[in-house]
C-alpha cells in the first residue's frame, strides 16, 4: 500500500499543497501560499522542510510545510541556484534532480525527464513541446508512448517520481493540470487542477507519528 504523502505544486501564482486524507486516492488542494509569486523550483528534504526558487527573489525556506517562510540559508540557496543554472539535461529522481548520465541521449525534444528506481529502472520523458509522454525501460535506447486517461491540457512542464512508492510518478502542465501515474508511467490520469501554469513539483512521504 502506498504511504501517505504531500505534493507541493510550484505554479506561476505561488505554491499549492495537495494531500490525500485517509490515503484513499482522493487528492485535495489543502493549501496555497506565496500568492502572486512564480515558484520555479522546489527542493524538499522532507514533508515539512523545503526550499523554493521564486522569480526575481532570493530562494526561500520553510520548516513548517510552507506555512511560514524566510530567506534560505546560503548553502541550500546555492544548491538550488546551481540546479537551475546547470547546463545539459537534468533528470528528476525520488531524491532530487541529477545530471543525465545515460548511455543514450534523452528522448528527442524532451522538455522534462524523470527516473523511477527499482529492479528495472524506468525513464519517463515529456516530448513534442510537452504534448506527449513516453517511457523507456532500456536506458533511453527505445521509447514507448504512455496513455493519458482523458485529454492532456497544455504541455507537460515537469515530471517527478514519488518518494512514497517506486511505481508512482507525478506530472504538471502549463495549463495547470496535475497528473499521476501508478504503473511506472504507462498510464496517467488527472488528479487536480491549478488556475495557473505548473512549473515544478515535489512529492514527499509523510512520516508516521507512531
Amino acid at each position: 500500500m502506498a504511504k501517505a504523502a504531500i505534493v507541493y505544486v510550484g505554479t506561476a501564482d505561488g505554491l499549492a499543497t495537495y494531500s490525500d486524507p485517509g490515503n484513499t486516492g482522493r487528492w485535495r488542494r489543502v493549501g496555497h501560499t506565496l500568492e502572486g509569486r512564480a515558484v520555479q523550483a522546489i527542493l524538499a528534504a522532507d514533508a515539512a522542510t523545503l526550499i523554493v526558487a521564486v522569480a526575481g527573489e532570493a530562494p526561500l525556506a520553510s520548516t513548517d510545510g510552507g506555512q511560514t517562510w524566510s530567506t534560505a540559508p546560503s548553502a541550500e540557496a546555492d544548491s538550488l541556484c546551481a540546479f537551475l543554472e546547470a547546463e545539459g539535461p537534468l533528470v528528476t529522481t525520488a531524491h532530487g534532480p541529477a545530471h543525465w548520465k545515460g548511455d543514450h541521449a534523452p528522448a528527442p525534444g524532451a522538455v522534462a525527464l524523470a527516473l523511477l528506481a527499482g529492479r528495472q529502472e524506468v525513464l519517463i520523458a515529456a516530448i513534442a513541446g510537452g504534448t506527449a509522454i513516453v517511457r523507456s525501460e532500456d536506458g533511453g535506447a527505445t521509447w514507448a508512448q504512455a496513455t493519458i486517461d482523458g485529454a492532456l491540457r497544455g504541455g507537460v512542464t515537469t515530471i517527478v517520481p514519488a518518494s512514497y512508492h517506486i511505481d508512482y510518478a507525478w506530472a504538471g502542465t502549463d495549463a495547470g493540470q496535475l497528473l499521476r501515474s501508478e504503473d511506472r508511467g504507462r498510464t496517467w490520469r488527472e488528479v487536480g487542477n491549478e488556475p495557473a501554469p505548473i512549473h515544478c513539483l515535489a512529492v514527499v512521504r509523510l512520516e508516521s507519528s507512531s
